[in-house]
């Protein structure tokens, strides 16, 4: 009855073990697919108010 217990004991912990390893699977692929973005986004940002807004988008002169 113990070894069966703990085997239980043991099949429950690796299911919710298994759990939070797929949720941190997918928080790590979140922050994976939004990191490459946000760099680039950031770049974007800082780099486009300085050439496009002056020249293009903002005062098209």
């Amino acid at each position: 009855l113990s070894v069966d217990f703990l085997f239980f004991l043991y099949a429950f912990h690796a299911a919710i073990s298994i759990r939070y390893w797929f949720a941190i699977d997918i928080a790590i692929r979140y922050r994976y697919r939004s990191y490459p973005a946000f760099p680039i986004a950031s770049s974007d940002i800082d780099s486009d108010p300085e050439k496009t807004t002056i020249t293009g988008c903002g005062f098209p002169r």
